[in-house]
Protein backbone atom coordinates (compact mmCIF):
# COMPACT_ATOMS: atom_id res chain seq x y z
CA UNK A 1 0.00 0.00 0.00
CA UNK A 2 1.30 3.07 -0.91
CA UNK A 3 2.22 5.73 1.92
CA UNK A 4 -0.19 8.38 1.07
CA UNK A 5 -2.67 5.83 0.73
CA UNK A 6 -2.13 4.01 4.20
CA UNK A 7 -2.54 7.63 5.93
CA UNK A 8 -5.54 8.37 4.78
CA UNK A 9 -6.81 4.85 5.60
CA UNK A 10 -5.62 5.65 9.17
CA UNK A 11 -7.29 8.90 9.21
CA UNK A 12 -10.17 7.78 8.54
CA UNK A 13 -10.59 4.47 10.29
CA UNK A 14 -9.58 7.01 13.60
CA UNK A 15 -12.06 9.20 12.83
CA UNK A 16 -14.90 6.60 12.32
CA UNK A 17 -13.89 4.39 15.53
CA UNK A 18 -13.72 8.13 17.27
CA UNK A 19 -17.24 8.96 15.95
CA UNK A 20 -19.15 5.65 17.59
CA UNK A 21 -17.62 6.62 21.19
CA UNK A 22 -18.94 10.16 20.94
CA UNK A 23 -22.14 10.09 23.03
CA UNK A 24 -21.19 12.89 25.91
CA UNK A 25 -22.39 15.82 23.75
CA UNK A 26 -25.67 14.18 22.89
CA UNK A 27 -28.25 15.11 24.79
CA UNK A 28 -31.35 13.38 26.01
CA UNK A 29 -34.36 15.21 24.87
CA UNK A 30 -33.40 17.09 21.62
CA UNK A 31 -35.93 18.62 19.94
CA UNK A 32 -36.66 18.79 16.13
CA UNK A 33 -36.03 22.66 14.81
CA UNK A 34 -35.84 22.56 11.00
CA UNK A 35 -39.00 23.92 9.35
CA UNK A 36 -41.27 21.21 8.96
CA UNK A 37 -40.14 19.13 11.96
CA UNK A 38 -41.28 22.58 13.81
CA UNK A 39 -44.41 22.15 11.96
CA UNK A 40 -45.80 19.20 13.03
CA UNK A 41 -44.15 18.69 16.42
CA UNK A 42 -42.19 15.74 15.10
CA UNK A 43 -38.54 14.75 14.80
CA UNK A 44 -36.39 15.08 11.86
CA UNK A 45 -36.51 11.17 11.30
CA UNK A 46 -39.97 11.63 10.62
CA UNK A 47 -38.97 12.28 6.64
CA UNK A 48 -35.32 11.38 6.65
CA UNK A 49 -33.52 8.16 6.92
CA UNK A 50 -30.78 7.25 7.63
CA UNK A 51 -29.30 10.78 8.51
CA UNK A 52 -30.52 14.20 6.99
CA UNK A 53 -31.01 15.02 3.83
CA UNK A 54 -31.64 11.43 2.60
CA UNK A 55 -35.45 10.99 2.33
CA UNK A 56 -37.30 8.20 4.01
CA UNK A 57 -40.73 6.42 2.78
CA UNK A 58 -42.44 9.22 4.15
CA UNK A 59 -40.51 12.04 2.97
CA UNK A 60 -40.67 11.45 -0.39
CA UNK A 61 -44.38 10.97 -0.27
CA UNK A 62 -44.20 14.34 1.50
CA UNK A 63 -42.65 15.90 -1.26
CA UNK A 64 -44.27 14.56 -4.15
CA UNK A 65 -47.14 15.96 -3.14
CA UNK A 66 -45.88 19.40 -2.55
CA UNK A 67 -44.66 19.37 0.99
CA UNK A 68 -47.94 17.95 1.76
CA UNK A 69 -49.34 15.19 4.44
CA UNK A 70 -51.55 12.55 3.02
CA UNK A 71 -54.50 14.40 5.24
CA UNK A 72 -53.97 17.82 3.44
CA UNK A 73 -54.50 16.81 0.64
CA UNK A 74 -57.52 19.20 -0.96
CA UNK A 75 -56.98 20.76 2.44
CA UNK A 76 -57.21 24.94 3.00
CA UNK A 77 -53.72 25.15 4.52
CA UNK A 78 -52.68 28.97 5.74
CA UNK A 79 -49.36 30.16 5.73
CA UNK A 80 -49.48 31.66 9.51
CA UNK A 81 -46.35 31.25 10.55
CA UNK A 82 -43.60 32.01 9.15
CA UNK A 83 -40.95 29.38 11.20
CA UNK A 84 -42.92 26.66 9.48
CA UNK A 85 -41.47 27.27 6.46
CA UNK A 86 -38.01 28.94 6.85
CA UNK A 87 -35.01 26.80 7.54
CA UNK A 88 -31.14 27.64 7.24
CA UNK A 89 -28.38 24.70 6.78
CA UNK A 90 -24.60 25.90 7.06
CA UNK A 91 -21.71 23.11 5.87
CA UNK A 92 -17.90 23.43 6.80
CA UNK A 93 -15.15 21.55 5.79
CA UNK A 94 -11.86 20.08 5.93
CA UNK A 95 -10.46 18.65 2.92
CA UNK A 96 -7.28 17.36 2.21
CA UNK A 97 -6.05 16.47 -1.63
CA UNK A 98 -2.93 14.55 -2.51
CA UNK A 99 -2.76 14.61 -6.08
CA UNK A 100 -0.11 11.82 -8.26
CA UNK A 101 0.01 13.96 -11.12
CA UNK A 102 2.23 16.91 -10.55
CA UNK A 103 0.26 19.23 -12.60
CA UNK A 104 -2.31 19.77 -9.56
CA UNK A 105 -1.23 21.32 -6.83
CA UNK A 106 -2.70 18.98 -2.97
CA UNK A 107 -4.47 20.95 -0.96
CA UNK A 108 -5.29 21.38 2.85
CA UNK A 109 -8.08 23.68 3.53
CA UNK A 110 -10.29 24.34 6.01
CA UNK A 111 -13.37 25.30 4.22
CA UNK A 112 -17.00 27.28 4.90
CA UNK A 113 -18.54 25.15 1.86
CA UNK A 114 -21.60 27.13 1.93
CA UNK A 115 -24.68 28.62 3.95
CA UNK A 116 -28.29 27.75 2.38
CA UNK A 117 -31.75 29.42 3.16
CA UNK A 118 -34.81 27.76 2.25
CA UNK A 119 -38.77 28.85 2.45
CA UNK A 120 -40.68 26.10 1.18
CA UNK A 121 -44.24 24.50 1.84
CA UNK A 122 -47.48 24.82 0.40
CA UNK A 123 -50.40 27.39 0.62
CA UNK A 124 -54.00 27.26 -0.30
CA UNK A 125 -55.68 24.15 -1.43
CA UNK A 126 -53.86 23.45 -4.69
CA UNK A 127 -50.15 24.98 -4.76
CA UNK A 128 -46.46 25.19 -3.36
CA UNK A 129 -43.91 27.15 -3.31
CA UNK A 130 -40.30 26.34 -2.94
CA UNK A 131 -37.25 28.61 -2.78
CA UNK A 132 -33.30 27.51 -2.00
CA UNK A 133 -30.54 30.58 -1.86
CA UNK A 134 -27.28 29.01 -1.64
CA UNK A 135 -24.22 31.04 -0.65
CA UNK A 136 -21.37 29.06 -1.62
CA UNK A 137 -17.68 29.63 -0.73
CA UNK A 138 -16.34 31.36 -4.05
CA UNK A 139 -19.40 34.34 -2.76
CA UNK A 140 -21.76 33.10 -5.43
CA UNK A 141 -25.40 32.58 -5.06
CA UNK A 142 -27.10 29.64 -6.30
CA UNK A 143 -30.91 29.84 -6.57
CA UNK A 144 -33.43 27.31 -7.13
CA UNK A 145 -37.13 28.09 -6.84
CA UNK A 146 -40.26 27.19 -7.95
CA UNK A 147 -44.19 27.12 -8.02
CA UNK A 148 -46.11 24.10 -8.25
CA UNK A 149 -49.69 22.72 -8.20
CA UNK A 150 -51.58 19.92 -7.04
CA UNK A 151 -55.24 18.63 -8.34
CA UNK A 152 -56.44 15.03 -7.00
CA UNK A 153 -56.69 12.67 -4.72
CA UNK A 154 -54.03 11.00 -1.94
CA UNK A 155 -54.00 7.92 -4.00
CA UNK A 156 -54.02 9.85 -7.64
CA UNK A 157 -52.93 13.22 -7.91
CA UNK A 158 -51.45 15.63 -10.74
CA UNK A 159 -48.71 18.33 -9.95
CA UNK A 160 -47.28 20.95 -12.60
CA UNK A 161 -44.17 22.18 -11.57
CA UNK A 162 -42.64 25.77 -13.24
CA UNK A 163 -39.14 27.46 -12.28
CA UNK A 164 -35.56 27.13 -12.20
CA UNK A 165 -35.17 23.18 -10.21
CA UNK A 166 -33.65 20.31 -8.84
CA UNK A 167 -34.83 17.82 -12.03
CA UNK A 168 -34.36 14.12 -10.81
CA UNK A 169 -31.25 14.91 -9.24
CA UNK A 170 -31.49 15.12 -5.33
CA UNK A 171 -35.49 14.07 -5.38
CA UNK A 172 -35.26 10.40 -6.47
CA UNK A 173 -34.39 7.21 -5.63
CA UNK A 174 -30.86 5.30 -5.05
CA UNK A 175 -28.07 7.77 -6.71
CA UNK A 176 -30.97 10.51 -7.77
CA UNK A 177 -31.48 11.62 -4.13
CA UNK A 178 -29.60 13.36 -1.84
CA UNK A 179 -26.50 11.39 -0.47
CA UNK A 180 -26.13 9.85 2.70
CA UNK A 181 -22.93 10.95 2.87
CA UNK A 182 -21.10 13.67 1.73
CA UNK A 183 -20.13 12.95 -2.05
CA UNK A 184 -23.01 12.02 -4.51
CA UNK A 185 -22.63 9.43 -6.90
CA UNK A 186 -20.35 10.25 -10.29
CA UNK A 187 -23.38 9.29 -12.44
CA UNK A 188 -25.36 12.22 -11.87
CA UNK A 189 -22.49 14.33 -10.60
CA UNK A 190 -19.65 14.39 -13.42
CA UNK A 191 -19.41 14.56 -17.51
CA UNK A 192 -20.37 11.56 -18.86
CA UNK A 193 -18.70 11.73 -22.11
CA UNK A 194 -15.96 13.61 -23.52
CA UNK A 195 -17.19 16.40 -25.21
CA UNK A 196 -20.71 16.97 -23.61
CA UNK A 197 -20.85 19.29 -20.06
CA UNK A 198 -23.56 18.27 -19.18
CA UNK A 199 -24.45 16.35 -15.65
CA UNK A 200 -27.79 14.94 -14.97
CA UNK A 201 -27.31 16.34 -11.42
CA UNK A 202 -27.73 20.12 -12.94
CA UNK A 203 -30.36 22.58 -11.94
CA UNK A 204 -32.15 23.51 -14.97
CA UNK A 205 -35.66 25.75 -15.90
CA UNK A 206 -38.59 24.83 -17.29
CA UNK A 207 -41.52 22.52 -16.71
CA UNK A 208 -42.44 19.37 -15.04
CA UNK A 209 -45.68 17.60 -14.78
CA UNK A 210 -46.01 14.92 -13.17
CA UNK A 211 -48.81 11.86 -11.99
CA UNK A 212 -48.93 10.19 -8.64
CA UNK A 213 -50.66 6.90 -8.45
CA UNK A 214 -51.41 3.52 -6.42
CA UNK A 215 -51.25 0.52 -8.83
CA UNK A 216 -51.87 -3.30 -8.27
CA UNK A 217 -48.58 -4.08 -9.23
CA UNK A 218 -46.46 -2.26 -6.11
CA UNK A 219 -47.63 -1.74 -2.68
CA UNK A 220 -46.60 1.82 -2.83
CA UNK A 221 -46.98 4.90 -4.79
CA UNK A 222 -45.56 5.22 -8.25
CA UNK A 223 -44.95 8.52 -10.54
CA UNK A 224 -44.44 9.23 -14.09
CA UNK A 225 -42.08 12.41 -14.60
CA UNK A 226 -42.07 14.81 -17.93
CA UNK A 227 -39.97 17.55 -17.72
CA UNK A 228 -39.18 19.94 -20.16
CA UNK A 229 -36.56 22.22 -19.82
CA UNK A 230 -34.09 24.68 -21.84
CA UNK A 231 -30.91 22.40 -20.93
CA UNK A 232 -27.34 23.35 -20.30
CA UNK A 233 -24.98 26.13 -22.12
CA UNK A 234 -21.32 25.58 -23.09
CA UNK A 235 -20.04 25.86 -19.44
CA UNK A 236 -22.86 23.08 -18.39
CA UNK A 237 -24.96 25.28 -16.80
CA UNK A 238 -28.12 25.31 -16.71
CA UNK A 239 -29.32 28.28 -15.06
CA UNK A 240 -27.80 30.91 -17.14
CA UNK A 241 -29.15 32.16 -20.75
CA UNK A 242 -29.70 29.26 -23.30
CA UNK A 243 -27.05 29.00 -26.32
CA UNK A 244 -29.94 28.03 -28.38
CA UNK A 245 -34.19 27.42 -28.83
CA UNK A 246 -33.94 24.04 -28.21
CA UNK A 247 -35.85 22.01 -25.63
CA UNK A 248 -34.33 19.31 -23.63
CA UNK A 249 -36.66 16.68 -22.51
CA UNK A 250 -36.74 14.05 -19.52
CA UNK A 251 -39.06 10.87 -19.15
CA UNK A 252 -38.54 9.11 -15.78
CA UNK A 253 -40.52 7.14 -13.63
CA UNK A 254 -40.30 6.94 -10.01
CA UNK A 255 -41.67 3.96 -7.62
CA UNK A 256 -41.59 3.04 -3.58
CA UNK A 257 -40.61 -0.40 -2.92
CA UNK A 258 -41.52 -0.49 0.92
CA UNK A 259 -42.00 1.52 4.06
CA UNK A 260 -37.95 1.51 4.65
CA UNK A 261 -37.14 3.90 1.82
CA UNK A 262 -36.36 1.45 -0.73
CA UNK A 263 -37.14 2.16 -4.12
CA UNK A 264 -36.37 2.58 -7.62
CA UNK A 265 -36.15 5.81 -10.80
CA UNK A 266 -35.74 5.37 -14.31
CA UNK A 267 -34.62 7.69 -16.42
CA UNK A 268 -34.67 8.54 -20.20
CA UNK A 269 -33.15 12.16 -21.28
CA UNK A 270 -32.65 13.27 -24.72
CA UNK A 271 -31.27 17.38 -25.39
CA UNK A 272 -28.92 19.24 -27.61
CA UNK A 273 -25.35 20.88 -26.50
CA UNK A 274 -23.67 23.38 -28.32
CA UNK A 275 -19.84 23.13 -28.35
CA UNK A 276 -17.18 25.14 -29.37
CA UNK A 277 -16.95 23.42 -32.63
CA UNK A 278 -19.48 20.86 -32.97
CA UNK A 279 -23.39 20.36 -31.73
CA UNK A 280 -24.51 17.12 -30.63
CA UNK A 281 -27.79 15.35 -30.00
CA UNK A 282 -27.11 13.77 -26.92
CA UNK A 283 -29.19 11.06 -24.83
CA UNK A 284 -28.76 9.68 -21.43
CA UNK A 285 -30.69 6.38 -20.06
CA UNK A 286 -30.94 4.00 -17.15
CA UNK A 287 -31.66 4.17 -13.82
CA UNK A 288 -30.69 3.97 -9.88
CA UNK A 289 -31.66 1.76 -6.72
CA UNK A 290 -32.22 1.35 -3.46
CA UNK A 291 -33.04 -1.49 -1.14
CA UNK A 292 -32.91 -1.22 2.42
CA UNK A 293 -33.19 -4.41 4.85
CA UNK A 294 -34.94 -4.74 8.16
CA UNK A 295 -31.45 -4.87 9.38
CA UNK A 296 -30.49 -1.30 7.93
CA UNK A 297 -27.82 -2.57 5.53
CA UNK A 298 -28.75 -0.79 2.02
CA UNK A 299 -27.81 -1.89 -1.59
CA UNK A 300 -27.60 0.74 -3.63
CA UNK A 301 -26.70 0.67 -7.28
CA UNK A 302 -27.28 2.43 -10.76
CA UNK A 303 -26.20 2.72 -14.75
CA UNK A 304 -26.17 5.22 -17.48
CA UNK A 305 -25.57 4.90 -20.78
CA UNK A 306 -24.81 7.94 -22.69
CA UNK A 307 -25.17 8.32 -26.45
CA UNK A 308 -23.18 11.83 -27.94
CA UNK A 309 -24.32 12.04 -31.79
CA UNK A 310 -22.21 15.12 -33.09
CA UNK A 311 -22.69 16.61 -36.75
CA UNK A 312 -19.24 16.85 -37.57
CA UNK A 313 -17.55 13.56 -36.21
CA UNK A 314 -18.43 10.25 -35.17
CA UNK A 315 -21.34 8.78 -32.51
CA UNK A 316 -19.58 8.38 -29.17
CA UNK A 317 -21.09 5.53 -26.58
CA UNK A 318 -20.03 5.82 -23.25
CA UNK A 319 -21.33 3.88 -19.95
CA UNK A 320 -21.29 4.66 -16.06
CA UNK A 321 -22.18 2.92 -12.84
CA UNK A 322 -21.77 2.15 -9.09
CA UNK A 323 -22.52 -0.02 -6.39
CA UNK A 324 -23.03 1.41 -2.64
CA UNK A 325 -23.10 -0.21 0.62
CA UNK A 326 -24.79 1.16 3.95
CA UNK A 327 -25.05 0.49 6.85
CA UNK A 328 -26.96 2.06 9.47
CA UNK A 329 -26.10 1.66 13.15
CA UNK A 330 -29.49 2.92 14.86
CA UNK A 331 -28.42 2.64 18.46
CA UNK A 332 -25.63 5.00 17.72
CA UNK A 333 -27.19 7.11 15.14
CA UNK A 334 -24.35 6.32 12.57
CA UNK A 335 -24.11 4.90 9.23
CA UNK A 336 -21.01 3.68 7.71
CA UNK A 337 -20.82 3.64 3.56
CA UNK A 338 -18.73 2.19 0.77
CA UNK A 339 -19.03 3.10 -2.81
CA UNK A 340 -17.29 1.98 -5.98
CA UNK A 341 -17.85 4.26 -9.28
CA UNK A 342 -17.06 3.46 -12.74
CA UNK A 343 -17.28 6.22 -15.56
CA UNK A 344 -16.16 4.77 -19.16
CA UNK A 345 -16.47 7.84 -21.31
CA UNK A 346 -15.82 6.53 -24.77
CA UNK A 347 -16.06 2.53 -25.41
CA UNK A 348 -14.49 2.55 -28.33
CA UNK A 349 -11.47 3.43 -26.58
CA UNK A 350 -9.12 1.53 -24.41
CA UNK A 351 -7.93 3.77 -21.86
CA UNK A 352 -10.39 6.73 -20.52
CA UNK A 353 -11.72 5.17 -17.61
CA UNK A 354 -11.69 6.36 -14.63
CA UNK A 355 -12.82 4.77 -11.32
CA UNK A 356 -13.21 6.27 -7.87
CA UNK A 357 -13.70 3.85 -4.68
CA UNK A 358 -15.16 6.03 -1.46
CA UNK A 359 -15.35 5.14 1.95
CA UNK A 360 -17.17 6.85 4.81
CA UNK A 361 -19.11 7.53 8.05
CA UNK A 362 -21.94 9.70 8.60
CA UNK A 363 -23.72 10.26 12.31
CA UNK A 364 -26.27 12.48 13.62
CA UNK A 365 -25.21 14.10 16.85
CA UNK A 366 -28.57 15.64 17.40
CA UNK A 367 -31.58 16.85 15.55
CA UNK A 368 -29.77 19.93 14.27
CA UNK A 369 -26.17 18.57 13.96
CA UNK A 370 -24.02 16.00 11.13
CA UNK A 371 -20.68 14.69 11.16
CA UNK A 372 -19.28 13.35 8.18
CA UNK A 373 -16.02 11.79 7.04
CA UNK A 374 -15.48 10.61 3.43
CA UNK A 375 -11.69 9.49 1.99
CA UNK A 376 -11.92 8.38 -1.83
CA UNK A 377 -9.12 7.12 -4.16
CA UNK A 378 -9.71 8.35 -7.60
CA UNK A 379 -7.84 6.20 -10.45
CA UNK A 380 -7.32 8.03 -14.12
CA UNK A 381 -6.70 5.12 -16.51
CA UNK A 382 -5.48 7.36 -19.30
CA UNK A 383 -2.72 9.29 -16.79
CA UNK A 384 -2.45 6.08 -14.62
CA UNK A 385 -2.47 8.31 -11.64
CA UNK A 386 -4.48 7.94 -8.58
CA UNK A 387 -5.49 10.96 -6.64
CA UNK A 388 -6.68 10.76 -2.92
CA UNK A 389 -8.69 13.00 -0.84
CA UNK A 390 -10.34 12.78 2.66
CA UNK A 391 -13.11 15.14 3.57
CA UNK A 392 -14.79 15.81 7.02
CA UNK A 393 -18.17 18.17 7.42
CA UNK A 394 -19.68 19.45 10.05
CA UNK A 395 -23.69 20.51 8.49
CA UNK A 396 -26.01 22.22 10.82
CA UNK A 397 -29.62 22.90 10.50
CA UNK A 398 -32.02 25.11 12.24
Amino acid sequence: MKRTSLYYFICLSVFFVSMTGIDLIRVSDAHAIPAWARKYDQPCQMCHYPAVPRLNTFGHKFRQAGFRTPDEINQDIKVENVSNYLSVRGRGRYVLNNFESSSNKDISDFRWNDTTLFYAGPAGRNFSGFAEFEWEAEDTIGLVASISGLWGSKDHFTTLRVGQFHTLSRVGFGGFDRPTGISTPSIRSANLTKDVKFTLGADQRGVEVAHAYQSTLFPERSRIILQITNGVNTAGSGTENDNDTQKDYTLAFEQILDNRASGFTLIYYSGIYTGAADRFWFQRYGGTASWVLPSGLEFQGGYIRSTDDPNISDKVNANALYLELEQYLASLELTGLVRYDIIDPDDTAGDDRTTILTAGAVRSMQEWLKVSVEGSANSKQAADTTDYSLIGEVMINF
